[in-house]
């Protein structure tokens, strides 16, 4: 087996087993108000060390007529049964993150004391992996969107970069024509209710990370009086104001530069000089795979964007993921982009035999561009990445070109997100991490003005989101509020580990 395979797959862990038969089934007549989808019962099946069954509910909650979703659905039940408090439905983030995965997940995703006392429930979101997922590009497709350079700088390379953002939404529409259009957040939140019920849950308790913190929030926005215990950790914010796209970009460019005095400290750095030198350094590996890509083993090229995307993704945990990227840049820095291009699949769950492991990819385009249905012209996008620029120099090209992604959504009538007012009837919590890149603490703090009886509590450590990353301050306090409902005091502060 080559190195890199044994790498990658001591990255991205064992893919766990399905949930839904392949046998296709017209589901739909059975479902003719919306009390049958809310009275419907699980037909559990045991699946490995688990339990399997799949969840109908209707394309479209407003026609009922216009057919139905199968979400996969899994259950980690608890190990302590007789002193089980409930069920716990656990989302990891994305949009196109797999619940299921999630719940399967053990220790990774939750703490002995939650494992023995709740039935860890997980589901694919409409669109999303073992659920009927929405398709919008082939392998190859993927593989070529992916090596786009997504910082063009001259007329042929914006050309080449707007005919992509047509081709892609004009593919997720054609492949998905009766789907695309209720692939959004608001609709996932509305299917977490037919899943309470059909648990026989009178409340939901949730545990979302990341994206999932929009899920919870757009479902206490909806049913206030469902809401259970509720933990959002790593929160998104749902108003989508312009400065939003600041404060991200400021929390990846703050781990970025933490990311290079942590390796101006070790003797296997390959950036060198003082902080300003090493950070000139990776904008001009980025500028030189700009002009001229690095060859790869399996017939691709390392291009900018693969070199960006597998930073991006490196900043994302600094125990495991930090040393990963120092020996990635050191390889790319000599010449070998074998090491760095397995990051940028990571993310995007392409294996090193070039099938893609889901539809993630489709997904967070498809759900974001629904979500939000804004963007930016092609004229205005130097004067967006000027604006981001004084921020960060490094990331600016890409998240102002990246504002022009869903440009071919606009005109739609979607649902989109926006800044909530939710009035829940129980307390949730709300976590922050200090120095998180993708979901900056300051966005907890928004979320939280948005929710009523909603405190935050933030953990001072580095990388994305805080249960479960090496934080006993942090998972005690949410294990305790999960067990007893009560919240810790508002503002309370861990100490990085």
């Amino acid at each position: 087996m080559k190195k890199v395979t044994i790498v990658w797959l001591a990255l991205v862990g064992l893919v766990l087993s399905g949930c839904v038969s392949d046998t296709q089934t017209n589901v739909a007549e059975n479902f003719n108000s919306i009390e049958d989808f809310y009275s419907q019962p699980i037909s559990w099946k045991k699946c490995g060390r688990f339990q399997c069954a799949e969840l109908i509910v209707p394309i479209n909650y407003q026609d009922l007529t216009a057919g139905v979703f199968r979400l996969a659905i899994t259950k980690n039940p608890a190990d302590q049964p007789e002193n089980r408090i409930g069920s716990l439905v656990v989302n990891p983030g994305g949009p196109g993150g797999s619940g299921v995965d999630y719940a399967q997940g053990g220790f990774r995703t939750a703490t002995t004391q939650i494992l023995n006392r709740f039935d860890l429930i997980g589901f694919d979101p409409r669109g999303v992996g073992k659920s009927d997922p929405v398709s919008c590009l082939t392998d190859q497709e993927a593989d070529e969107f992916l090596a786009l350079d997504e910082t063009p700088d001259n007329p042929a390379e914006i050309a080449t970069w707007n005919d992509w953002v047509d081709r892609f939404a004009a593919s997720c529409k054609s492949e998905n024509p009766e789907t695309w259009r209720h692939i959004g957040s608001w609709n996932v939140a509305r299917d977490m209710d037919v899943l309470r019920a059909a648990l026989g849950e009178p409340k939901l308790n949730w545990l979302g990370k990341s994206y999932g913190t929009l899920l919870g929030a757009l479902y206490a926005q909806l049913f206030p009086d469902n809401v259970g215990r509720f933990v959002l950790d790593g929160a998104v914010d749902p108003d989508p104001e312009p400065d939003q796209v600041l404060i991200q970009i400021a929390g990846f460019e703050t781990a970025l530069n933490r990311f290079i005095a942590d390796c101006l400290r070790r003797n296997n750095c390959p950036l060198t000089g003082n902080q300003t030198a090493a950070y000139q350094q990776l904008i001009d590996f980025l500028a030189e795979l700009d002009r001229t890509p690095m060859p790869l083993s399996d017939g691709r090229e390392l291009t900018e964007s693969h070199a960006q995307t597998a930073i991006l993704v490196g900043l994302y945990d600094d125990k495991d993921l930090w040393p990963f990227l120092r020996d990635a840049l050191a390889q790319a820095f000599d010449g070998d982009g074998e090491f760095m291009i397995l990051l940028s699949d990571l993310i995007n769950n392409r294996d090193p035999d070039g099938k893609y492991l889901d539809n993630s990819l489709s997904a967070i385009y498809a759900v974001n561009c629904v979500d939000y249905a804004q963007a930016l012209s092609p004229t205005e996008l130097p004067d967006e990445v000027a604006r981001l620029s004084k921020v960060s120099r490094f990331f600016a090209p890409l998240f102002g070109w990246g504002s022009s992604a869903c440009l071919s959504w606009l005109g739609q009538e979607l649902e989109p997100v926006g800044k909530l007012n939710a009035k829940p009837i129980n307390s949730v919590l709300i976590v922050g991490t200090t120095f998180d890149p993708a979901t900056p603490p300051q966005w907890a703090r928004s979320l939280s003005a948005q929710i009523q009886n909603s405190i935050t509590v933030e953990w001072q450590g580095d990388g994305h989101t805080a249960y479960r990353r090496g934080s006993k301050c942090i998972d005690e306090m949410i294990d305790s509020y999960l067990i007893s409902g009560k919240l810790p005091a508002a503002g309370q502060t861990c100490p990085a580990s």
